[in-house]
């Protein structure tokens, strides 16, 4: 691999963490502010990371359901996400089919609702699992560098 495609790759890997993570922090958010705690954040922008959360599921979803259009960043994420998984491929889709659903009435609302906690833990692991490849992509840039290979 190129030392332009693994840090190609790296950049897309790391911006997919970063968009899990805004999300995780607005459902933080919209949690903390149902157990009575106001963390100063507008509507606007824990809408705008909402719908970064909501938009990520629908890629990864894409992805999994093999879509023609998936860019191949989204692929390998979905790719490593099925391999962790105990379920179908097309069940899986279903559950992101579900967790979407969930996050349109949470825009919609801004309010913390029953489904959330199973859209956090998924986040989370797309967070992870970006993060993961993103150091595996760059352990193997090193290594090419090391070996004097390009």
């Amino acid at each position: 691999m190129t030392r332009w495609r693994a840090k190609r790759r790296y950049e897309a890997n790391r911006r997919f963490g970063e968009r899990a993570d805004e999300a995780l922090v607005a459902i933080s958010i919209l949690k903390a502010k149902r157990d009575g705690i106001d963390l100063e954040q507008s509507e606007d922008d824990l809408r705008a990371k909402l719908e970064s959360g909501h938009h990520l599921l629908e890629q990864i979803r894409d992805a999994l359901d093999e879509d023609p259009n998936a860019d191949p960043y989204e692929l390998a994420i979905a790719e490593q996400m099925q391999e962790n998984a105990i379920t179908a491929r097309s069940r899986l889709v279903g559950d992101f089919d579900d967790l979407i659903e969930v996050m349109e009435a949470v825009e919609e609302t801004l309010t913390y609702q029953q489904g959330l906690d199973d859209v956090r833990e998924k986040l989370k692991e797309i967070s992870e699992t970006a993060n993961r490849t993103s150091r595996d992509s760059i352990n193997r840039m090193r290594g090419t560098l090391a070996d004097g290979t390009r």
